[in-house]
């Protein structure tokens, strides 16, 4: 049942429920709905909008309703808005009879979120810029059934800015504002979710032909990566993770944090100009990390960018992505180090588990070369033992065969001197036994000399004679001075080498109270260990000797 009747001031508008005919007088001028009744109501004043936008529709036009239009249109010459505005909202429905589908980026919806009814813009960029541009509506219940699909789809993202949609929209024209916009009647699910797949793989095909796929990843990885280069939102729940987890290691992290978007069209250019500042810095630097928390795919769609994954695979240092949760997955994470669970906080344990690993392995190489240390130093302990023993021994018997050398050249050196001191007596006995023959023949052959000289020289030479004798006279007592004078010395060294000899004596030790100790064999006793219990003993003193039965020996004193 569709017809329109005349009610007093008002025209009610009747009709079954159809979605596309509520949006349709939705539009008129002035048009509310009475709950109550379940009808519609315009003002009279709007009949001809109301006749020339329903009547293509098939409804009828109770006899009141149609004079009214025929009075209405014989008296004006001109459109009103409302009439123009309809007219040219029934040329639109006649261009567009069905919906049709429309592909553009959610601007606006956002900030109407909150409402009943979402209005927002569809736009098209090129090269970032808006260059065309169209209203879109969309009512409670076609929003609850999109809302439906991406519920029993698992919200692989939601409809908010910037999200590049394909919508199913009536084209419409609001009569009373004279707004030309969309209807949106549904969403296709798939067209965002390909498109982004689509992009991500023409991204990874493109780098893998050029070969720096896989550059980022073939770097090694720092065995200590305490300097570390954060890229997130600043304050963002990412951040605190990230930093939550390296400070409860109580490893000595060095972080940086650069902020940047990580949603959105500023994303690129926001994560780009973080990297170029790390690259200007990259000595000071162990590792990158780029972090974003969770969210949609949509959300995480924005890293799937040919310029951040080109930047990411040409640095020149590690760069780990925890972008999302583990089962996300962006451009980003196919070129760059991808931790287990890709997350902030993932990321961030990744570089804890290094660090912690070398520290392992560096304390059991330190725990190996210890172990190694201290087996040598026990061997080496149990050596310089052995050779202390050794040594001791070999000290014992070396100073015991010195002990019985030096007795043996002690009697050897008594013996000599006793021998050379006999030998000197005995040269001294013949020099004085020869002294006087040797005088008496040096003064004959003087006389000798003397005599022929006289008879030489006759009696004239009786003055010469005289200086010869008194000459003789000189000589002769110089010879006796010298030849005294040597008895004297060879006497004196004679006395000495005595008194050397008798202080040599060990008898001079016995004339002194002490005692000398034999064994049966007569070698002196020099160490207790030569005389063990039961040895006897001689022990020769001052007057006389005394025979001894040893009890052993003690160690003591100065060897």
């Amino acid at each position: 049942m569709r017809k329109v009747v005349e009610a007093g001031e008002y025209l009610h508008i009747h009709f079954d429920y159809d979605p596309r005919l509520v949006q349709l007088v939705r539009a008129l001028p002035e048009s509310r709905f009475d709950r109550e009744k379940r009808f519609w109501r315009v003002p009279k004043d709007h009949v001809v909008s109301v006749v020339e936008l329903l009547e293509p529709e098939g409804f009828s036009f109770d006899e009141a309703t149609q004079r009214l239009y025929r009075e209405r249109k014989a008296n004006t010459q001109d459109f009103t808005v409302s009439a123009l505005n309809a007219l040219a909202r029934a040329a639109l429905t006649q261009a567009f009879p069905a919906p049709v589908w429309v592909v553009g980026e959610v601007l606006g919806y956002d900030k109407n979120a909150h409402k009943e009814r979402v209005e927002f813009h569809l736009v098209e960029r090129r090269e970032g810029k808006i260059i065309a541009q169209v209203e879109a509506i969309l009512f409670p219940e076609e929003r609850d059934l999109i809302e439906g699909k991406l519920a029993q789809a698992g919200w692989p993202f939601r409809l908010q800015d910037e999200l590049t949609v394909r919508i199913l929209a009536q084209v419409d024209l609001w009569v009373r504002e004279g707004v030309y916009r969309l209807i949106v009647r549904d969403l296709d699910i798939h067209y965002t979710l390909g498109e982004a797949a689509r992009r991500r793989e023409e991204i990874l095909r493109k780098l893998a032909k050029e070969g720096i796929l896989e550059r980022n990843r073939s770097l090694p990885f720092p065995l200590l990566p305490l300097r570390v280069g954060l890229i997130t939102s600043l304050g963002s729940d990412a951040q605190n993770d990230v930093l939550n987890t390296l400070r409860a290691s109580g490893f000595a992290f060095q972080v940086t944090v650069h902020g940047a978007r990580v949603q959105g069209h500023f994303t690129e250019p926001s994560v780009l100009n973080a990297l170029d500042w790390f690259r200007a810095r990259v000595d000071q630097f162990d590792v990158i990390l780029i972090c974003r928390g969770g969210g949609s795919r949509a959300d995480l769609a924005w890293f799937d960018s040919e310029a951040l994954a080109r930047a990411v695979a040409l640095f020149p240092i590690p760069v780990v992505v925890g972008i999302g949760h583990e089962e996300d997955r962006c451009v980003l994470d196919e070129v760059g180090w991808r931790p287990k669970p890709a997350t902030p906080s993932g990321a961030a344990k990744l570089l804890v588990q290094r660090v912690q690993e070398t520290l392992d392995r560096v304390e059991r190489t330190m725990a190996e070369i210890l172990g190694h240390a201290q087996a040598a130093v026990l061997e080496a302990r149990r050596g310089v033992e052995e050779k202390a023993r050794r040594v001791a021994r070999e000290s014992q018997g070396r100073l015991a065969q010195e002990r019985e050398k030096l007795g043996e050249r002690r009697r050897r050196l008594a013996w000599a001197a006793e021998v050379r001191l006999r030998g000197a007596k005995d040269h001294v006995r013949r020099v004085a036994q020869g002294l006087p023959r040797a005088v008496g023949a040096i003064l004959g052959g003087e006389k000798a000399r003397l005599v022929g000289a006289v008879a030489r020289l006759g009696r004239g030479a009786a003055r010469e004679m005289e200086q010869a004798k008194a000459l003789l006279v000189a000589k002769k007592a110089r010879l006796s001075t010298l030849a005294a004078a040597r008895l004297a010395q060879a006497q004196e060294r004679l006395q000495a080498r005595e008194d050397r000899l008798r202080a040599l004596d060990p008898r001079r030790v016995v004339e002194r109270g002490f005692a000398i100790l034999r064994l049966p064999s007569g070698r002196v006793v020099t160490d207790p260990a030569q005389a063990p219990a039961g040895t006897a003993l001689r022990a020769e003193l001052r007057r006389g000797i005394l025979r001894l039965l040893s009890q052993g020996g003690e160690r003591g004193g100065a060897d």
